[in-house]
């Protein structure tokens, strides 16, 4: 067992991109900077802070050069009203334009995966693998909605409209309340192995960080972001060419796995890791084999 690092050059280290339309995306990075680049996508909510270890060296040691972008309206990263999952790429590529990246792996947790398969699709040249954790496929298939969500916010989610976001922020503004507390939460609500898991310090200390992070500018982006999960995504996955890993876990009462076999059915290349008895973050004990996986 490694102790954490402390060595700043493990990271995060942060910077700033004012966009060709004016916004601002703020962005972190992990691990060795001359390390094979995986763009992180990261969760609903979460920002870029999110990281799959407890030990940040990790990265380092694994040759891994981890890069999480805040998506718009997480974190520091200014909203983007009206957006699509199909404008992420965009976004992406002038990012990595900027820090010289040119070939990398996408890797996304719950909430990203939308948007690691957007850059898979758009991005063909770029993107060699995907990876996905605890992801759900796109609504385009019935989805099993939870029994807490109301009615008129399910009949509303696949309407391509800003009511949707309104209907879901009160469903969502709990969470900004205390943001650090959610992992407290998460391990009360969750399976044991999650329970386990979120249980370590220093899991909880990260899943803390990031959950703060991202809520720092309260439940409007939040709602837009799952708003946006439960409508068409505006690409075909099954288009999506390149190999992609997908992992989960049988015992997820986040994303129930019943959603991850349909997403591995819908991808002509993709290799399923199907975790027995395990949940949602299951990442945090696989993180080696994860980031493995994702090598060109």
């Amino acid at each position: 067992m490694h102790t954490p690092s402390t060595d700043p050059a493990d990271g995060p280290r942060e910077g700033r991109l004012q966009l060709r339309d004016g916004r601002t995306m703020a962005y972190a990075e992990w691990g060795d900077p001359e390390g094979r680049p995986v763009l992180g996508c990261h969760g609903s909510p979460s920002s870029r802070l999110e990281r799959h270890v407890e030990d940040p060296g990790a990265y380092r040691r694994w040759g891994v050069r981890l890069i999480v972008p805040d998506r718009p309206g997480f974190g520091r990263s200014d909203p983007q009203p009206g957006r699509r999952v199909t404008d992420w790429p965009g976004d992406v590529v002038e990012l990595l334009d900027s820090l010289g990246v040119d070939r990398f792996a996408t890797l996304s947790l719950s909430g990203g995966a939308a948007y690691a398969l957007a850059c898979a699709h758009a991005l063909p040249d770029r993107v060699h693998t995907v990876g996905v954790l605890g992801g759900a496929p796109p609504p385009d298939v019935p989805w099993p909605w939870p029994g807490w969500l109301p009615p008129t916010v399910r009949a509303a989610v696949h309407r391509p409209s800003p009511a949707t976001s309104a209907l879901l922020r009160p469903v969502f503004a709990p969470l900004t309340v205390r943001p650090a507390l959610l992992p407290r939460y998460l391990q009360l609500r969750l399976n044991p192995a999650d329970r386990r898991v979120i249980g370590r310090p220093a899991v909880r200390r990260v899943l803390s960080a990031t959950f703060t992070e991202g809520l720092r500018q309260g439940a409007a982006s939040l709602a837009e972001d799952r708003a946006l999960l439960f409508r068409p995504w505006g690409f075909p996955v099954g288009e999506v060419r390149q190999q992609v890993h997908v992992w989960h876990g049988t015992q997820d009462w986040q994303v129930p796995v019943g959603l991850g076999r349909v997403l591995a059915a819908m991808l002509p290349r993709c290799r399923a890791h199907w975790y027995a008895g395990e949940g949602h973050f299951l990442v945090f004990d696989h993180a080696r084999e994860v980031y493995a996986a994702l090598a060109p």
